[in-house]
């Protein structure tokens, strides 16, 4: 099983609504409610957030379940009626024929727990997930006592929970450290049955441009999936299984892009077994080719000897159309689209394995 940690904007909806039945079997996303973030949205924010439950409703079924959140939104935030956004999400994926799964964490507020448990209790053998963060992961024996309180508090028996461990930023991080910090905290948990463990993080450093310089291309080392193979031999009764960010560091926000498009340029990371295969082209308001670098792009990737193929996803297609001048060269939305679509596939795949 692999569960990628996406947000319902439009960009990653539309990767998932391209994914394949065969590979949605294989994959259980963890869906963040997405707070505004160009002023237009912020200024509408209430709407902003019903659009994206709503087209999220399109696009996650499929999957044997949908783990939904809100952890980017202020705790205040209300959707229309005075409801709670994690309680809007999950009927919106209900309503699709979906299971949603509901996630919270040890430092939310109450009324974020409130809600995730009144999903949870709604639902025949209804499951809960407990999203712990890196500081959580560091302090295991702490944490450990702090989950059974949770479970206790609101009667909930282990079997119906899983446990997210969303390590974050993994860039340039060794990793023994975190392999033994994960270990410490799974043997204390193994004393219990739950219902899965997942581990992920993300590799990608928050500003692109300290790894790879505009103009120029690279690998970035997967690592939070080299944490994961090193801990996924270690026997416990609770299957593991593996989680990351796609291709997008949750510092990645929605803006205008004709705001910045003097600033902005043409970039795409390609997801390979170990690594990322990045290319960046120029400014947009400076180059010559301006968007039409997207095509000189889409040839570095098809010209790898690891590219997947043009029927492997959409997300090839459209990067082997783009290669041979096919279709317009795209917009920086679609190559979100495109790369994550690719990244969830290729990652599903070797997980599945």
């Amino acid at each position: 099983m692999y569960s990628p940690i996406l947000r319902n904007r439009q960009s990653e909806m539309l990767a998932v609504k391209h994914l394949s039945k065969s590979i949605r079997l294989h994959v259980m996303p963890v869906l963040d409610v997405a707070a505004p973030s160009k002023s237009a949205d912020m200024a509408a924010g209430r709407q902003y957030v019903e659009r994206n439950i709503a087209r999220s409703e399109k696009s996650v079924t499929g999957f044997p379940a949908v783990f939904i959140d809100s952890s980017e939104l202020d705790p205040t935030f209300r959707l229309s009626g005075e409801v709670h956004p994690l309680i809007g999400a999950a009927a919106a994926i209900a309503k699709a024929g979906g299971n949603p799964i509901p996630v919270t964490g040890l430092h939310r507020d109450s009324a974020h727990k409130a809600a995730a448990v009144s999903i949870k209790r709604s639902q025949k053998q209804g499951h809960l997930c407990i999203r712990l963060d890196a500081t959580d992961v560091s302090t295991a024996t702490l944490t450990s006592k702090r989950i059974q309180s949770l479970l206790d508090a609101e009667s909930i028996e282990s079997p119906l929970v899983y446990l997210l461990l969303d390590l974050q930023c993994l860039y340039r991080q060794e990793l023994e450290p975190v392999v033994k910090q994960i270990s410490r905290l799974l043997k204390l948990l193994e004393t219990q049955i739950w219902s899965g463990i997942i581990v992920g993080g993300y590799g990608i450093p928050d500003q692109l441009s300290t790894a790879i310089s505009t103009k120029d291309q690279g690998y970035l080392p997967r690592i939070e999936q080299d944490i994961f193979h090193q801990i996924a031999p270690l026997e416990i009764e609770t299957p593991k299984w593996f989680a990351d960010y796609t291709v997008l560091p949750p510092s990645v926000v929605e803006l205008d892009w004709r705001l910045i498009r003097k600033v902005m340029s043409p970039k795409a990371l390609y997801a390979l077994e170990d690594s990322w295969f990045v290319v960046r082209g120029g400014a947009f308001s400076s180059h010559p080719d301006e968007y039409e670098q997207y095509y000189s792009i889409a040839e570095e990737i098809v010209a790898l000897e690891e590219y997947s193929g043009v029927d492997y996803s959409y997300g090839d297609k459209y990067i082997w159309d783009r290669s041979n001048r096919i279709g317009t060269p795209g917009s920086p939305g679609s190559w979100i689209t495109v790369c994550v679509n690719h990244h969830l596939t290729f990652t599903a795949h070797a997980h599945a394995k």
